[in-house]
């Protein structure tokens, strides 16, 4: 199975993809962040580098199902529908689900966790204008999915994320 988690720079997605990683050791993350700086010694966050990163995951992804494991994609605000299909095929190659979390939140919660994250966080280009940016190019997915405001209560949210992995509506 791959688990997604998709949404603007600031809403929780690798906070709660950790939570979920505490709840099922059997999953294995895979996060753009984490790739881009394992193997790139200057990121300059162009569109071609994070596209580069981005097919990487897709691939490694779908390896890893070969091999009968179960990722986790985060670290990839995922704003493409496209890229989300690329993510749904490699699944489906393998006769596995998808399960896209869809993390929101405030603007206002969602920007105090940039200023507060800013030369910290992994994804050095994190900022209220990359936020923006991915915002006006946010795109709807026609792929189900389930949306977690992690302005809520984080225990509920997990409680629905691990009920939709383990039983995602028909």
């Amino acid at each position: 199975m791959i688990i997604v988690f998709r949404g603007l720079p600031g809403v929780g997605k690798t906070y709660l993809a950790r939570r979920l990683l505490q709840r099922r050791p059997d999953f294995l993350i895979l996060s753009r962040d984490s790739l881009r700086t394992s193997i790139i010694t200057r990121p300059t966050f162009s569109e071609e580098e994070k596209s580069f990163i981005d097919d990487l995951i897709v691939t490694m992804a779908r390896w890893l199902l070969e091999q009968g494991r179960s990722v986790v994609i985060d670290g990839m605000a995922l704003s493409s529908a496209r890229r989300l299909e690329d993510f749904a095929a490699a699944a489906t190659s393998q006769r596995k689900g998808i399960r896209i979390i869809e993390c929101v939140c405030s603007e206002s919660t969602a920007l105090a966790r940039l200023r507060a994250d800013a030369g910290a966080h992994p994804a050095g280009d994190r900022s209220e204008g990359l936020y923006r940016r991915v915002k006006e190019r946010f795109e709807e997915t026609e792929l189900p999915y389930l949306r977690v405001d992690t302005d809520g209560d984080a225990e509920e949210n997990m409680q629905a994320i691990l009920g939709y992995i383990e039983n995602p509506p028909a």
